[in-house]
């Protein structure tokens, strides 16, 4: 069978993107309710150019255009029963991300990033730290040992296969949900997502 005709969605997020964080949640209550399978990969987005540079250098649109999002997060999170404070720098994703494939490898994706992400999106947690990463990783039940081994072998490979993986479908963001080669860009595009896999049903998330 090939790719184009198998059930799978190939699910791109970005850990420190607040829309992939509130796409979590009715992607995989779609997963479930549809019988579909989501290949949760993660995507490092290009912050700097989307929204101005540095903290420090945007100018008063792009500033404009950041509290927006924010703000919008926060009400679409509290439908969630979500917490969402903005972020007070550009974050480094690439440890974070590794972690993520390494955790979704040993089965234990969402032990992994349930509970770190929502200590993110509170500000309690520094997705830089090898420490922190490291105490999620055991917090989650995987062996930190195997993650270093993880980390010094296979992690800058796969996360560089994500890479190319996403630029081969055409993702330019998260989230993002590809099936059979068609593209859905943002939280918001989730039942539409869901009407493609199963047209008949009456989806609403």
């Amino acid at each position: 069978m090939s790719e184009l005709d198998s059930q799978t969605v190939d699910a791109f997020v970005d850990l420190r993107s607040p829309y992939s964080y509130l796409a979590l949640k009715p992607a995989r209550l779609l997963a479930e309710r549809s019988g579909f399978t989501f290949d949760w990969w993660p995507f490092i987005t290009d912050f700097r150019s989307a929204y101005g540079g540095e903290v420090e250098e945007r100018s008063g649109r792009d500033i404009a255009k950041v509290r927006y999002l924010y703000m919008d997060c926060r009400r679409l999170a509290a439908k969630q029963g979500l917490t969402i404070r903005s972020t007070t720098k550009l974050w480094d994703a690439t440890l974070g991300s590794q972690a993520l494939l390494f955790a979704k490898s040993r089965n234990r994706l969402w032990a992994f990033c349930d509970p770190m992400l929502a200590a993110f999106w509170r500000r309690e947690f520094d997705l830089e730290s090898q420490t922190a990463i490291d105490a999620a990783i055991a917090a989650a039940g995987l062996d930190v040992a195997d993650w270093h081994a993880y980390q010094q072998t296979r992690a800058p490979a796969d996360l560089l296969a994500a890479t190319l993986r996403a630029e081969a479908l055409g993702v330019f963001g998260a989230p993002t949900f590809v099936y059979r080669g068609e593209l859905f860009w943002g939280s918001d595009r989730i039942d539409l997502l869901a009407s493609t896999l199963d047209p008949s049903k009456p989806w609403a998330f």
